[in-house]
């Protein structure tokens, strides 16, 4: 009887400790605008350090930790801006206001609009965790991590973290619920490009940061690459076409206007000869319809690329068809 009660006795503590370990956050517009003039001065701040490497800088806004290891705190985020990738143009994506009952704890921030949940460790009691999105050329999209401490009334950076968000201003869980909607209209090949692109954008800010559908998204693209591979056997060739060209690659193409298919297949017809290369084109335009069902050809455009031979870096002559 005696252990009995000491072990609910000891569970009681457990729980009150656990419930004790709280975190109270504020998020976007209901954060004092003083402190976000303050903490947006500093990410201005933070972005240009970044943008040329200043070390005086990063110190100036860095926590003792941060600055203690600083080299192996930011080579890992530099880089994007260093190669002129990004710039230090930025929008603030979500922001918290973080007051923690403890230190040396991890808190939790879930994100019912967003669908994630963002947990990270707070050393201080008082904490801002800002996430900023940025883009290359208006295609690839990253989030950049910021989370500062408060030290002696001080913001100080204590982790910076740039990661691969999406694409043309949509996220991982955007371009899984696109996915769903393109396998519900019977177009499986399509499908599967988004949940690919969800899938390599499932880790923005590492392992921090975990979309509620992870698993979903992991699931169906193996589900949905294992359909495509059963179905569609490649090289194919496109036995319609009096030349016998055959497709060796379909995949998605990026450019400033979208994601486009692009076959690419390998011809006898000689790439100087034009003429003939684009009659032959027309004969596959037609034929790949018929041969892949499962891709939207609705498409603003499809791509095609011809070639004699399938070596890496080989010459090839490129088509586009449109659909204005």
């Amino acid at each position: 009887m005696n252990k009995l009660l000491t072990l609910c006795k000891a569970l009681v503590i457990v729980l009150l400790l656990q419930s004790c370990n709280g975190t109270e956050t504020l998020t976007d517009n209901e954060i004092a605008p003083e402190l976000k003039e303050v903490i947006s001065r500093k990410n201005d701040s933070l972005l240009a350090a970044m943008s040329n490497s200043d070390l005086q800088a990063f110190k100036a806004l860095g926590s003792p930790d941060f600055v203690k290891f600083l080299r192996s705190r930011i080579e890992s985020s530099v880089w994007a801006f260093r190669k002129g990738i990004l710039t230090t143009d930025y929008k603030v994506y979500k922001q918290y206001h973080n007051k923690h009952s403890n230190t040396n704890s991890y808190a939790k921030l879930e994100s019912e609009e967003d669908q994630f949940t963002f947990t990270y460790k707070n050393n201080t009691k008082e904490t801002y965790v800002a996430l900023l999105t940025t883009s290359y050329m208006g295609i690839g999209d990253y989030l950049i991590t910021v989370i500062y401490e408060l030290h002696d009334n001080q913001w100080k950076v204590d982790h910076v973290n740039v990661g691969v968000f999406g694409q043309f201003g949509k996220n991982a869980d955007e371009y899984y619920e696109l996915a769903k909607q393109k396998e519900k209209e019977g177009y499986l090949i399509d499908a599967l490009f988004y949940s690919d692109i969800a899938v390599s954008c499932l880790e923005p800010a590492g392992k921090m940061l975990l979309y509620d559908n992870h698993e979903k998204m992991n699931f169906y693209q193996k589900q949905w690459q294992t359909a495509v591979n059963q179905k569609y056997k490649i090289p194919q060739v496109v036995s319609n076409v009096s030349s016998n060209p055959q497709i060796i690659d379909l995949k998605p193409v990026v450019n400033t206007e979208g994601m486009f298919p692009m076959f690419s297949y390998v011809t006898p017809v000689p790439l100087s000869d034009k003429k003939v290369l684009t009659m032959e084109f027309e004969d596959i335009k037609r034929e790949v319809r018929k041969l892949y069902p499962d891709l939207d050809f609705n498409a603003k455009y499809i791509y095609y690329r011809a070639y004699n031979n399938p070596s890496p870096g080989a010459e090839y002559q490129e088509f586009k068809e449109s659909n204005n």
